[in-house]
């Protein structure tokens, strides 16, 4: 009998509501739901099944109730970890169904942890699993026959593969959100591994020994020698637990542990050493020179230091079991007995020097025989029901869904950013071609006549249908919580990157030579690259919300005013009749500007509810869904994506259209006013005192800018969101490889130090180990099938009159896209966020 292992407990959870809920959301479509019903319900009754403190009473008593564990959560698993594969059970995950899974401790049910965490789940599972073949195991060893030790060799393989797949969902969990579990920490699983190792081991040591002359018996001694160096690894974690958990845990599991282990390392350790004398006493009569003799008594001596000890200690019966010491002192008999007679034929006939410790000849591990995890047959069988999840998200179809909502999310950016760039365009052709002060001309006149224009009418609607100032007041309130947002996650992508390259660089001092991996600061390079670009790009914003602000400030009155009624507004608007007589002269003219005007400001209405609609669209559109069926179709990834374009390709091409005409109708309006220029030579000082019923316009002009931050902001927070969550799968890769590497090296330091307080017997083998590990480049976004970009006001014909000005040159976006599309940028200015002062 070993020792005892207790396991993890759990509660029951619902698992129908919660997965029939998140389908819905993620795919909008029941009967998914329905094809899968009674996998889902098979699986909750599965789990239901399992009841771990019922078990647990009998679990180290009776064989059939590990087996019946084991047959029962192999079903379990398989169908949880279908379920798992499309679903997911990940907080924050939009597949994810909402189910919150208890764990307890497995030393101490009182410590316990609750996550919406499916991989929680496996790993506790898994744990479980894994216990139960250690008790399969256990019942074969102690029948001690060649067939049961057989069994038991592979049933310990099987809880190796179990804590190999613990070991690859744990890394997925933050260590914070599992820290009150400590039967899942590294020092435990560490000394479960190697336990478990070390008895599969000495089973195979003691089957090749009835077959030794088939192996050969240093063949032999090199098996039993790794489960000794095995069971020493196990002994060093399990000490360490004593020394870190041992108030949190009790003294009870790891006081009855430590001496099994002890135990085991003992006995591994002096067998090999008394094999390998007899071994070497065999080989004198075939090589006489190779002092044999004197490494045979080495090796006997060698495993008197190890037993002797315990055997003559008074306090072993406290320590070991009585069958533990009747094991020891039959072994030290035998030792007693060799080592006299080979002491005595060495004085009498070959009188050779005792080989040194660290000159003993340990026989290496035949390579073919080496431990691996063994994954259950019974496991490799599929769930029923698997079929059943057709139409299920994949991996595949995720990746193109988010490649497909990057896109429609950048065009919508993208259209804003074009009307953007009209509303500047347009207001420097009319600054250029003095329309204002035209077009204020025109509507002073009316105001003499006592009523509003209805350029001013459509304006003071357009403030009064944002909510007049507060509606404003919160939109800006909206793009300082997004700025604030977009600061935070610069600085908390940055500070990741930098503390893992501070990590590497820390180990790589600690480890020299031996820290074999590429170091983080030719891996990380391109994600610094990326979160320069878009640190410049909120720098820039930042500049210009200053202006932003100020304009805003500037409007606020007007903006009160647009809440009062007609008369107020009529009575606030100054009424300058020194122009009539040139309006009235030249009236079909400025009746024909007046209405072109209209027609400009009607389109670019026209153009912003473009815009919306085409929110509306893809809020509405299931892309995730149109991604799935289109990969289980067999189609294309770009006729994929071009299915999912539909249904918005033609609001972008009417969008487009609108464009091209109001470009076309400020062409016409500059060619109009540049007649009026020639007709009426205005003095400059004219000009500067024109606009004076355009305090509106330049109302709406300043809340458009407000919106156009607020616009900026929420796409930087996309692609900085998106640049985190390929930061983390980078560390999250990054720091997997960082503790295996170093659970590597500690094991191989262990194991030299434990063999420098006791003799060194052979330098252990280094497991196979890739050169480095080579990390997926994140691939540049596929060229999908382009949609029309969206056109700027066109340049004036030259045969027009010339009114309206160049189109500015404007900087091509940074951010990696499927198409080049305008992107939100500012002239570079010297002021801060949101109206502080910012010095470069």
């Amino acid at each position: 009998m070993l020792f005892n292992l207790p396991l993890k407990q759990t509660r029951q959870v619902d698992l129908l509501k919660p997965v029939e809920q998140a389908i819905l959301n993620c795919y909008g479509e029941v009967t998914l739901f329905t094809e899968i019903r009674d996998v889902v319900e098979k699986t909750q009754k599965l789990r239901q099944n399992l009841d771990y403190e019922k078990i647990n009473l009998s679990i180290a008593t009776d064989p059939q109730t590990s087996e019946n564990l084991e047959n029962n959560l192999i079903e379990y698993l398989k169908h949880f970890s279908l379920l798992f594969k499309h679903l997911r059970f990940e907080q924050g995950d939009q597949r994810s169904p909402q189910v919150m899974f208890y764990w307890s401790d497995s030393y101490d049910h009182k410590r316990s942890c609750q996550l919406n965490q499916g991989r929680l789940e496996l790993i506790s599972q898994y744990y479980n699993l894994a216990i139960s073949y250690y008790y399969q195991a256990n019942s074969k060893i102690i029948k001690d026959t060649d067939p049961d030790r057989k069994a038991a060799y592979t049933k310990l393989r099987n809880g190796l593969w179990a804590l190999d797949q613990l070991k690859q969902h744990i890394h997925g969990l933050s260590k914070d959100s599992i820290s009150q579990l400590y039967d899942i920490t590294t020092l435990n699983l560490e000394f479960l591994e190697h336990a478990y190792c070390g008895l599969s081991y000495k089973a195979l040591y003691q089957n090749m020994m009835s077959q030794v002359k088939t192996f050969g018996l240093n063949n032999v001694c090199g098996t039993i020698f790794e489960a000794a160096k095995e069971f020493t690894i196990s002994l060093k974690a399990i000490e360490a637990m004593n020394s870190q958990y041992q108030k949190q845990i009790g003294k009870n599991f790891l006081a009855q542990i430590l001496p099994m282990i002890q135990f085991n390392q003992i006995w591994a350790t002096v067998t090999g050493c008394v094999q390998m004398g007899v071994y070497h006493y065999g080989r004198i009569p075939d090589d006489s020179r190779g002092q044999n003799m004197g490494k045979a008594l080495g090796f006997l001596i060698r495993a008197q230091q190890l037993i002797q000890p315990v055997v003559n200690d008074k306090n072993s019966s406290k320590i070991y079991s009585p069958d533990q010491l009747d094991q020891l002192k039959s072994l030290n008999q035998q030792l007693t007995q060799l080592s006299t007679e080979y002491n005595y034929k060495n004085q009498q006939i070959y009188k050779e020097q005792i080989v040194a410790q660290d000159l003993l000849p340990y026989p290496s591990l035949m390579e073919q025989i080496r431990i691996k995890p063994l994954e259950p047959t019974s496991f490799k069988e599929p769930a029923q029901g698997a079929n059943k999840f057709s139409g299920f998200i994949s991996e595949e179809a995720l990746q193109l869904s988010r490649e497909i909502k990057m896109f429609v999310e950048q065009t919508k950016y993208s259209l804003e950013e074009s009307l953007r760039q009209l509303f500047c365009q347009k207001n420097q052709a009319y600054t250029e071609a003095y329309l204002v002060y035209f077009i204020d001309m025109a509507q002073q006149k009316q105001l003499v006549s006592g009523g509003i224009p209805q350029s001013i009418q459509d304006k003071i609607a357009y403030i009064r249908s944002r909510g007049c100032l507060s509606g404003i007041e919160k939109i800006i309130e909206q793009g300082k919580q997004k700025s604030i947002i977009c600061n935070q996650l610069l600085g908390q992508i940055e500070q990741e990157l930098l503390n893992e390259q501070q990590q590497d660089q820390n180990n790589r001092n600690k480890y020299g030579a031996k820290w074999a991996r590429t170091p983080s600061n030719q891996l990380n390079q391109q994600y610094f690259n990326s979160l320069k670009d878009l640190k410049a790009k909120y720098l820039q914003a930042q500049g210009i919300d200053f202006d932003v602000m100020s304009g805003f400030e500037n409007s606020k009155q007007t903006i009160i005013l647009a809440a009062q009624n007609d008369n107020q507004i009529i009575e606030k608007l100054p009424k300058d009749n020194n122009n009539s007589d040139f309006v009235n002269q030249n009236a079909q003219t400025f009746t024909q500007l007046t209405q072109l005007d209209q027609k400009v400001n009607s389109i670019i209405d026209q153009l912003k509810a473009n815009i919306q609609e085409y929110n509306q669209v893809i809020q509405s559109t299931n892309f995730t869904k149109i991604a799935v069926n289109g990969i289980n179709d067999g189609i294309p990834k770009e006729q994929v994506f071009t299915i999912a374009l539909q249904t918005v390709s033609a609001l972008i091409e009417n969008f487009n259209n609108n464009m091209n005409l109001v470009s076309e109708l400020i062409t016409q309006i500059c060619g109009i006013a540049k007649q009026l220029s020639n007709l009426k030579k205005q003095s400059n000082e004219q000009v500067q005192q024109s606009g004076q019923t355009n305090i509106f316009a330049n109302a709406q002009s300043a809340i458009d800018n407000i919106d156009h931050s607020v616009v900026f902001y929420e796409q930087l927070k996309m692609h900085l969101e998106d640049q985190d969550r390929k930061v983390k799968d980078f560390l999250m890769a990054r720091n997997l490889e960082s503790e295996q590497l170093v659970q590597q090296l500690n094991q191989q330091q262990t194991y030299q130090q434990s063999q420098q307080n006791q003799a060194p017997y052979q330098q252990p083998q280094q497991p196979q180990q890739q050169a480095g590990y080579q990390y997926p480049v994140y691939p540049q976004y596929p060229q999908y099938p382009q949609q029309p970009n969206p056109q700027y006001p066109q340049q004036p014909n030259p045969n027009q009159p010339q009114g309206y000005p160049q189109q500015m040159p404007y900087p091509t976006q940074q951010y990696p896209q499927y198409q080049q599309q305008p992107n939100i940028q500012y002239p570079q200015q010297n002021q801060g966020a949101w109206g502080q002062q910012y010095k470069k």
